[in-house]
């Protein structure tokens, strides 16, 4: 027989796993686009516009460090909240990444709406 104990223990860590990998398939998509991104964008270099060449490499500064930080923060977040409550801190830290994911992804559907609303000038 198993313990109440063991049982919370073994959901606790199977949640875990689960809301890790549900975050590595959000973020997967997105590091593959901008994996192309950064790949064309050394492709089609410029040999005498270093202004352009600049900015491409500053906006993908910028979309990696969303891609990384959303979660990240999302994690760091929910370890900090744990920690404060005194609880364990894997589950809260792994929901925090996947809401890090999940307000990634939100945030990029709102842009694509948005511009597409402008675009047909409604």
């Amino acid at each position: 027989m198993t313990d109440a104990g063991t049982d919370t223990t073994r959901h606790t860590r199977r949640r875990v796993v689960i809301d890790l990998v549900v975050t590595a398939v959000l973020l997967l998509p997105l590091a593959i686009m901008l994996w192309g991104s950064a790949t064309d964008a050394l492709q089609h270099k410029s040999a005498t516009d270093w202004q352009a060449n600049h900015e491409t490499k500053r906006a993908l500064q910028r979309n990696a460090l969303l891609i990384i930080g959303l979660p990240v923060a999302g994690a760091v977040c929910g370890w900090t909240i744990a920690t404060l409550r005194d609880r364990p801190t894997g589950l809260p830290a792994a929901r925090g990444a996947l809401a890090g994911a999940i307000a990634l992804w939100a945030s990029g559907i709102v842009l694509v709406l948005t511009a597409f609303h402008g675009l047909t000038g409604g």
